[in-house]
């Protein structure tokens, strides 16, 4: 088993607060899918929109989108490299029961 496995399994069943063998199959391969879906380098990015900030005007301004963008979306992406990364520190510490 690679040490990215042994990261993933403990880091499933932290986050599910169970042993993973009571998980459902189909659930365990998705959240695993999902946890090692982080980019190399293991942060997340913000992407770039495939359109500009002004493409849905007059509905929705450029102004509420650029902000909505580089701040609500740009928050997400922030907080969950930071949760990862206080996970990944816990399970690496042992701090972390099944």
């Amino acid at each position: 088993m690679t040490s990215s496995k042994i990261i993933i399994d403990s880091a499933l069943r932290a986050a599910a607060h169970v042993r993973s063998s009571k998980l459902p199959k189909e659930v365990s391969k998705m959240a695993s899918a999902m946890l090692s879906s982080a980019p190399s380098g293991g942060k997340h990015t913000l992407p770039d929109l495939p359109y500009g900030y002004n493409a849905m005007e007059p509905v929705i301004s450029a102004e509420t989108m650029t902000i909505h963008h580089t701040k609500h979306h740009n928050t997400y992406v922030a907080n969950i490299n930071a949760s990862l990364e206080k996970l990944d520190a816990a399970v690496s510490a042992g701090g972390v029961s099944g």
